[in-house]
């Protein structure tokens, strides 16, 4: 290898160090404002102020009845930490991606800028609707129903602080998940030439999706199984009904 290519890899490598240190910065800086008091001088810390939004929604009314525990001595610091974690990455993240697309765009093509923007754009969009569906109805919602349960079998709702608010952090992520997979049958389809004939065969994937989704889900009804596996079923068959169009 030579010395003229060995320093067009330094060089490489010297840039992506300073994309790196860019991004965390940013999100450390997130997270340290996401920790600072609501008001500024005292009260609870913005993150856990905004998870909390969760179980006051004005969509569906979590029950009153529920106590919250501190069941070991780091619980709440651990949700405080938890929730900051998450929505500085989450508040970060555009400010990363657009970071990122910069450098990589002296390496792309035009025809290779326009397609990373619309990439871009609809994993973002997509992940985005995810997190806020799963955020004012998957998680409220859930939670409502696993309460009910506890007035037929007569145990007082006491639960562990940590525990409850990581049920609902891994609930609303999971769903913005979910959301992206449409985006991965488009770009499968578009790309690669795989069809999975989503538009023929719903029935039985759908079978299959509620049959995982009610196995991972605590909510014995079948309302939050249903409520998970229909937007990103339906967004799918669109998906590929859209990318076989365009070819």
């Amino acid at each position: 290898m030579s010395s003229s290519e060995l320093q067009e890899i330094w060089r490489e490598a010297v840039e992506f160090a300073k994309f790196l240190r860019r991004v965390i910065i940013i999100t450390l800086i997130t997270i340290f404002a996401l920790l600072m008091p609501i008001h500024l001088t005292y009260g609870e810390p913005i993150s856990f102020y905004l998870v909390k939004l969760v179980i006051r929604n004005p969509f569906i009314e979590v029950p009153d009845n529920i106590v919250l525990i501190m069941g070991e001595p780091a619980g709440p610091i651990r949700v405080i930490l938890s929730s900051a974690l998450l929505f500085g990455m989450l508040i970060s993240s555009p400010i990363s991606l657009i970071l990122f697309y910069r450098y990589l765009r002296p390496a792309l093509y035009p025809h290779e800028r326009k397609i990373a923007v619309k990439v871009t754009l609809a994993t973002g969009g997509l992940f985005y609707t995810g997190l806020t569906y799963g955020f004012l109805v998957i998680a409220p919602l859930t939670v409502k129903i696993m309460i009910s349960f506890s007035s037929i079998t007569g145990v007082e709702p006491f639960i562990n602080v940590a525990d409850f608010y990581d049920f609902i952090i891994i609930s609303t992520l999971a769903t913005a998940i979910g959301f992206l997979i449409p985006l991965i049958i488009f770009v499968s389809n578009r790309v690669f030439n795989i069809d999975l004939s989503l538009r023929k065969h719903w029935r039985y994937i759908f079978v299959l999706g509620y049959a995982m989704t009610a196995v991972l889900t605590p909510d014995p009804t079948p309302i939050t199984a249903l409520l998970i596996i229909g937007p990103p079923l339906t967004l799918s068959v669109i998906a590929e009904v859209v990318a076989l169009r365009k070819k």
